[in-house]
């Protein structure tokens, strides 16, 4: 066998043609040198380079081991995340080639090694998210007269559980339903149809994924609100199985069907590499799909390897089981019969010494948090060149959100514009300082200095944007429950007036966007003049009701001012004629109309939606929720007017699946329609959003919404209880036969999670790192009987209500 390169010269080719010094990282060059046979645990921390590692190893495989492309299998947690796997790979990949082909004309390689080299194909390695590489399976080894079941994406699932399990035979209306899902949630009852949706698939989902036998769950119950979503369940899955649809956690139980029925022998026999990007997030049956699939790569002389960090596991929400990740080597080696060799990436190229200071000590100032990491796992270290330039970590506190957010925008709007800030430094708050304020009612701490201190902040000179700068926090929206300003609202208002502009679709729900309302109110003002239909259908929910008739208010209120273009036709005469049903510029009223068509024309007079970034957001996410409707529906997304009978019918269910579910607050904005930021605007984004991602300038919220120790904060900073998800973990994961985890009770679990999520808002920052919120959350308040505090865990506290706080933080 003729190997085409020694390590040696792809580590030089490395350095030379990708400028990557891998022998300057011990641990780095250790994950990609390991051999073809080792399995390894690679616990890689924030800014650690594990994409670089991940690429460089697959190719290390390539050129150095003889692997061919397609004996390897790399997926990762997102199908962004995928994708940019995927580009750097080619990029990089074709690189190293074509640099190996013009040597051989110099070097004289053998014939049988330059046909090798011209003949590497990139594409053909397999990379994707789970899900894809199972659909990717799935086809290729479709059996000859067999259709392919069609995967349903989440926003349609959504609907699918409204009318089928909830809406169908009333069930929304069930008490014992409703009752049951209300304890899931730490309330009396939910009786909001898309809540109730969310929560059913949250079940289902979390059953799939903890390997659970949902009819043993139906034989032990005694509890009629399970009983109902349990038949909720059923029903949904008997519609979909129906139309020859499944959805995501559906498809991953059938691969894992598939894989252990050895259905995919061309694969299996030939696979070498299982390579797992973002372990962290994965679940049970996501497990035992890897660990079939690294069972044949083993057996054909390969590896599984699996990269990700447990301090950075955020979706728990979704399934996810850290544990997994903490324990790999253990279970790997009981269920594969291997051993796992254990790296730790731990040099942080993306954060400034102090930031990262920051990090490690917030991971470690809780002892009880350690018992759920990886064990021994080493603090994050700052590379010796990376160094020097060093801004110290920022606190920027005020009494109330509105003088908060004054202040915040001043300094936002004055770094765009001008590229530099400098700020008086109030005080120093550092670990004494914190000791005094847990032992003290005394709330004024004084900088040590006798002379005036500032801090300067800027952007890079020539590329700083907005888009430099972004601020993270627990919830993105506006407006609370009762329609009371939250954070995100003043910070948006004060920087309008700046001329700062904001992306922040989430900050609103859909269905109170003045445009999306009047959209959908001159859709419906059209299909249903006078709401006849809408009057005749008494089971629509009456709060559903009420707002598509404000709807209908604000589309006629537009009409009345005459939006442009006002030629050939204005938008009122438009609306008039759909009313009326009579055709212009065609001979006659046609037989049936898609109501995308409509919706496109509509939209001719209604800037917003397609002019302006958010506007755009909003726009997709309702085209979606149209679209989606021709998969449950006898009419699909289409209006027949050739009977009455059949218009009624048609218009009644585009009415469920197009308007109830949005006006009900069942239409969301799925993350995938954030992947691409706006350059020029200021991003307001969720923690989880985040990450993934680093910017230059990082303000995180870390208590503009506690202004007091109020029970009803609490989960957001400091648990005095489990939540919805370790509720659904500890009701479900009791069924499931091959969760063997060292059990934490629900309150520590709430803990670690706000820890991890504070963590990945930390290390996203590069340069500058700003905490905010309302002075109390540093200094207590005073009641009529004594001086309280905001135990809060992102501000240093741990779970024994120590306040621990930061080593120093600079106040302006």
């Amino acid at each position: 066998m003729v190997n085409m390169i020694s390590y040696e010269e792809f580590e030089q080719i490395v350095v030379k043609i990708l400028e990557r010094d891998i022998a300057s990282n011990q641990d780095q060059k250790s994950a990609i040198q390991a051999g073809l046979n080792q399995s390894l645990f690679i616990v890689a921390g924030p800014g650690s380079g594990k994409t670089t590692v991940i690429v460089l190893k697959i190719l290390k495989y390539l050129f150095v081991d003889d692997v061919e492309p397609e004996e390897i299998v790399a997926t990762t947690f997102t199908r962004k995340a995928a994708d940019e796997l995927t580009s750097r790979i080619l990029d990089w990949g074709y690189k190293i080639k074509d640099y190996l082909l013009n040597e051989s004309m110099n070097k004289g390689y053998e014939f049988e090694k330059i046909r090798k080299i011209a003949h590497i194909d990139f594409n053909q390695i397999l990379t994707g998210t789970v899900d894809s590489v199972a659909q990717d399976l799935l086809r290729v080894n479709r059996q000859p007269g067999t259709n392919l079941p069609n995967v349903i994406e989440s926003f349609v699932t959504e609907s699918a559980m409204t009318n089928v399990g909830l809406y169908r035979n009333d069930r929304y209306l069930n008490e014992d339903l409703q009752k049951y899902l209300g304890e899931l949630k730490g309330r009396d009852k939910i009786k909001n149809p898309s809540m109730m949706s969310q929560m059913i698939l949250s079940i289902k989902n979390k059953m799939y994924y903890d390997v659970v036998d949902m009819e043993e769950v139906r034989q032990t119950s005694t509890d009629p609100g399970q009983i109902q979503v349990l038949d909720a369940i059923d029903e949904y899955e008997k519609e979909l199985r129906g139309r020859n649809s499944i959805d995501f956690p559906m498809l991953e139980d059938l691969f894992l069907e598939k894989l252990e029925n050895e259905e995919f022998e061309d694969f299996l026999s030939n696979v070498k590499i299982v390579l797992v990007d973002e372990y962290q997030d994965t679940n049970l049956l996501q497990e035992k799909i890897y660990f079939k699939i690294a069972e044949f790569a083993i057996r054909n002389g390969g590896n599984i390897t699996v990269v990700g960090d447990d301090d950075q596991s955020l979706y728990r929400f979704r399934g996810a089981t850290v544990d997994l990740f903490t324990n790999f080597p253990r279970r790997a080696s009981e269920s594969l019969g291997i051993y796992v060799n254990v790296i730790n990436l731990k040099e942080n190229y993306r954060s400034t010494e102090n930031i990262i200071n920051l990090c490690n000590h917030f991971a470690e100032l809780d002892e009880k948090y350690q018992n759920a990491r990886v064990s021994h796992k080493p603090p994050i270290v700052c590379p010796e060149n990376n160094k020097g330039k060093n801004i110290p970590i920022i606190g920027l506190f005020r009494n109330t959100q509105e003088i908060l957010a004054r202040d915040l925008s001043n300094l936002i709007s004055e770094l765009i514009n001008k590229g530099t800030v400098r700020r008086k430094v109030q005080n120093i708050v550092d670990t004494k300082s914190f000791e005094k304020l847990n032992n003290s009612n005394n709330l004024a701490l004084k900088s040590k200095d006798k002379e005036d201190r500032y801090i300067e902040i800027s952007l890079d000179s020539e590329d700083g944007s907005a888009s430099d700068i972004a601020f993270l926090t627990y919830s993105t929206k506006e407006t609370s429950r009762g329609h009371n300003y939250k954070f995100p609202y003043y910070l948006r208002k004060t920087l309008e007036k700046r001329n700062v502009e904001v992306f922040n679709p989430r900050g609103q729900d859909i269905q109170d966007i003045e445009a999306v309302q009047i959209f959908c109110g001159l859709m419906l003002e059209c299909i249903d003049p006078d709401m006849k239909i809408q009057k005749m259908d008494k089971n629509i929910p009456k709060s559903s009701f009420r707002i598509m008739r404000r709807w209908r208010e604000n589309a006629r209120k537009f009409m009345d001012k005459d939006p442009e273009p006002v030629s050939p036709i204005t938008l009122k005469e438009f609306v008039e004629l759909w009313q009326l049903r009579k055709p212009y510029k065609m001979d006659k009223w046609p037989s049936s109309v898609r109501l995308m068509d409509l919706a496109y024309k509509l939209l001719t007079w209604i800037d917003y939606l397609q002019e302006d970034v958010e506007g755009i957001v909003y726009l997709e996410a309702i085209t979606q929720t149209i679209n989606q409707t021709g998969f449950f529906n006898e009419y699909g997304s289409e209006i027949y007017f050739d009977t009455e009978s059949k218009e009624i019918k048609s218009i009644n269910e585009l009415y469920w699946n197009v308007f109830i579910p949005i006006a009900s607050g069942g239409v969301s904005i799925e993350e995938e329609l954030l992947e691409t930021l706006p350059d020029n605007r200021l991003n307001i984004m969720s923690i989880h959003q985040s990450k993934g991602l680093e910017f230059p300038l990082v303000i995180v919220d870390v208590g503009s919404e506690f202004d007091k120790d109020l029970a009803n904060t609490s989960f957001l900073r400091f648990p005095k209880k489990g939540g919805q998800d370790q509720e659904l973990e500890d009701r479900i994961r009791k069924y499931s036969k091959d969760m063997k985890i060292v059990k934490r009770d629900q309150v520590d679990r709430s803990f670690d999670d706000l820890t991890r999520r504070y963590f990945v808002a930390f290390s996203r920052a590069q340069d500058v790192l700003i905490l905010v919120g309302l002075t109390s959350n540093i200094y207590g308040y005073d009641t009529k009987d004594k001086h309280r505090n905001i135990p809060n865990i992102a501000l240093g506290w741990n779970r024994d209500e120590e306040f621990i706080g930061f080593n120093e933080m600079y106040m302006i």
